[in-house]
């Protein structure tokens, strides 16, 4: 049987709650590099609101970005967060809890779609879970990570957009034009 096991070029010394490294390069069959993120894979979601035909997206900052054009970059792209949560807790429940943190709305399991999952890069281990959630009729009740009061550097700035469907594809963000073209060919959106 073939071994398939990636050589460790470099671990992070900052690690995850679970005590993994953030960063690590890997290399395979003697060539190949890759990086994997600690936590490995994660979710990516987009809301939904049928009532005025609009996708909420958030505005934050992109350090990596930074670096590229010399200055601080913010994009509107699909929400996010890891998979770090307990080998107890599915998928759509870490979606639920990133929605509650990430846009302060508190939705039910079942307004929560599953899009399926995609290669985050060719260059990366990771995968990413899609969903489309639909808050639809839903009030927003909470405070998000971005609306906190001592605006701390993490979410200065940040913002919630809600864009119509052309708005999302000209926005030439992947992860929210996947979800929402999963969406539509799944036929959770009509």
């Amino acid at each position: 049987m073939k071994d398939y096991k990636a050589e460790i070029m470099y671990e992070s010394q900052g690690k995850t709650p679970a005590g993994d490294p953030f960063m690590t390069v890997k290399q395979a069959r003697g060539y190949y590099q890759y990086a994997e993120r600690g936590g490995q894979d994660s979710i990516a979601f987009i809301l939904f609101d049928a009532n005025v035909q609009k996708f909420a997206l958030i505005l934050e900052s992109k350090p990596p970005m930074d670096e590229r054009m010399q200055e601080e970059v913010k994009m509107t792209t699909a929400f996010g967060g890891s998979i770090d949560m307990g080998d107890d807790v599915t998928y759509k429940e870490i979606c639920q809890t990133e929605v509650k943190e990430e846009s302060g709305y508190v939705v039910p399991l079942e307004n929560i779609f599953d899009c399926g999952k995609t290669l985050v890069s060719t260059q990366m281990s990771q995968l990413c879970n899609g969903f489309l959630v639909d808050v639809t009729g839903i009030e927003k009740t909470e405070i998000a990570e971005y609306e906190t009061k001592d605006k701390n550097d993490e979410f200065n700035g940040n913002e919630v957009r809600w864009l119509d469907a052309s708005e999302v594809m000209e926005n030439n963000d992947w992860k929210s034009i996947w979800i929402m073209a999963k969406a539509i060919s799944s036929g959770v959106m009509k």
